[in-house]
This record gives C-alpha cells, sequence and structure tokens, in this order.
C-alpha cells in the first residue's frame, strides 16, 4: 500500500507506478529489454508527474499525460467530465489488463470523490 509521500507515483490514467517493473527496473523487466537489445538506459519512468523525455518516463509521449495534465491541467483521468466517452482511456483499457484495471480505479475515484479515494487507499 502506498504512503502519503508516493501521490506523486500515482498517474493520471490509474496505473500506480510504484509497482510497475519498469518504475522499478526489475531484473525481469531489463532482461527481457536486454535481450531485445534496447538500451537499458531507454527502459526508465520516473512517473507521469517527472519531466517527460525520453530516458526519464517510458511514455515520454503519452497521449493520456499530455491531455489530462498539459490541455485540460487536471491531476487525474477521474477528474475529466469526458471521463467515459474518451476514446484515448478506452483505447489505454482495451490494451492490457491492467490497464483496465487503472481505468476501474479511476471510475472508482470519480465515484467516491477523488480526494476521499486517495485519503482512503493512502495517497494523501
Amino acid at each position: 500500500m502506498p504512503t502519503k509521500h508516493q501521490r506523486r507515483l500515482l498517474s493520471v490514467c490509474g496505473l500506480y507506478c510504484g509497482e510497475c517493473s519498469i518504475h522499478l527496473r526489475t531484473d525481469e523487466e531489463l532482461s527481457y529489454w536486454r535481450s531485445k537489445n534496447v538500451d537499458l538506459d531507454k527502459v526508465r519512468c520516473d512517473g507521469c508527474r517527472s519531466p517527460r523525455k525520453e530516458g526519464t518516463h517510458w511514455s515520454h509521449d503519452c497521449g493520456l499525460v499530455a491531455c489530462c495534465i498539459n490541455r485540460k491541467r487536471l491531476e487525474f483521468c477521474a477528474l475529466c467530465p469526458d471521463l467515459e466517452s474518451c476514446q484515448l482511456v478506452k483505447e489505454f483499457a482495451a490494451s492490457f489488463e491492467h490497464h483496465r484495471q487503472a481505468v476501474d480505479r479511476l471510475r472508482e475515484m470519480r465515484r467516491t470523490g477523488v480526494e476521499q479515494w486517495l485519503t482512503a487507499n493512502g495517497y494523501t
């Protein structure tokens, strides 16, 4: 369970970076990318609240981050009135099971209220 200083590791899309194998740079993750001949210095992510540039953020060109943070100036997609109709969110949720679970977290945040959800889950 995250602690309050780890709120910055909760991404705009509902993923928790503190559990991400790329963020944690696990041996298994690095071995996988090594086998693909990928420069391991590029297999790094400090979370979507870090400077979003190649070498510090895995998805430095993430459309969800660009929309949520840059365009709409929101902290989480859960705060967006377009959450349920957003094509970016739908595509994200459809891509991997853990992405679908992240979007479910966003929906729960929206239902309970973002600050209440963050408090109940140890992010504040």
